[in-house]
């Protein structure tokens, strides 16, 4: 916590970004009467450090970055520790718009337009991003127990194919469950492909696929298996049960036939044309879309 003393030392009574770019706006216009800091060299180097896993597992902490994820974050009330701003790179009237309704005491730091691009996992960053706390994926929250359909991912290592499958399932009401040796969900590639439906999607993670297993059939799940080899074509479905986990594999492999053996359905996309497989990401949206578009059947 930061105590009254630093609050009142910390205000923002002169801080103009006018000067910055053209006189659009004023950070206390946006922030209020919040604690604003300049960013320490410190603050800037544990930043840096969570580009990688292993800082980001020892400190449980993640950084976010982007106007569409830092406010998703924000509405949705995710632990944020701090902002950080670089006015010299923010020009969203909208973000500043939208930072200004937020009501919470949260810490902000300041920065300028090089120490920000050294923070940045982005070619063009925005000058907008937060530290955040996460918590364990886990499997009995009740976000997680309320959905009736959900994408299972096993051994994704793409993290930028997580995103794309984390902010499709929040188009189409699935929750996402990984398993075993996937890629890490708050690393910035997964983060920025996931365009901050991170904080609107029930998540899970099982550290091997048998808890997986054991977890759906606790719950009643039922499980969709997915391979190119399939003998039933999607479009030969007339329905599915629910609630529904339909299970991918990894970007390389695949499914093992052990794992496909054990879905009460083994399905496959149909090809027309020459190639002999689909981006993991794209294939999950059209088993997504396919679910959520017929009618639900009992086995």
């Amino acid at each position: 916590m930061v105590g009254e003393g630093a609050w009142d030392s910390c205000k923002v009574t002169s801080f103009l970004i006018y000067e910055v770019y053209n006189k659009l706006w004023d950070l206390t216009d946006f922030w209020g009467e919040r604690l604003v800091q300049i960013a320490s060299k410190n603050t800037l180097k544990r930043i840096r450090a969570l580009k990688h896993k292993k800082y980001r597992d020892q400190t449980r902490t993640y950084f976010a970055e982007g106007i569409a994820t830092v406010l998703s974050a924000l509405f949705h009330k995710a632990p944020i520790q701090y902002v950080i701003v670089c006015p010299q790179l923010l020009r969203s009237k909208t973000a500043y718009q939208a930072l200004s309704k937020i009501k919470d005491p949260i810490l902000c730091y300041e920065t300028d337009a090089q120490s920000f691009r050294t923070i940045s996992s982005r070619d063009n960053p925005v000058g907008l991003g937060a530290v955040i706390s996460y918590e364990d994926l886990s499997p009995e929250s009740l976000d997680v127990l309320s959905c009736e359909t959900y994408v299972a991912l096993d051994r994704i290592r793409n993290p930028g194919n997580l995103g794309t499958v984390i902010r499709t399932a929040d188009c189409l009401g699935f929750g996402v469950l990984i398993s075993g040796e996937s890629t890490d969900p708050y690393s910035p590639e997964c983060l920025r492909a996931s365009m901050g439906a991170l904080y609107t999607v029930p998540l899970a993670r099982f550290e091997k696929i048998d808890g997986l297993f054991k977890w759906g059939a606790q719950k009643r799940v039922s499980l969709v298996t997915t391979s190119s080899k399939a003998k039933r074509e999607v479009t030969q479905v007339k329905g599915y049960p629910k609630p529904l986990a339909v299970l991918l594999g990894s970007e390389g492999t695949g499914l093992s036939q052990e794992v496909l053996e054990t879905g009460v359905m083994e399905v496959k996309i149909p090809m027309h044309g020459q190639v002999t497989s689909l981006n993991l990401a794209v294939a999950a949206g059209i088993m997504m879309y396919d679910i959520i578009n017929k009618p639900r059947k009992d086995l």
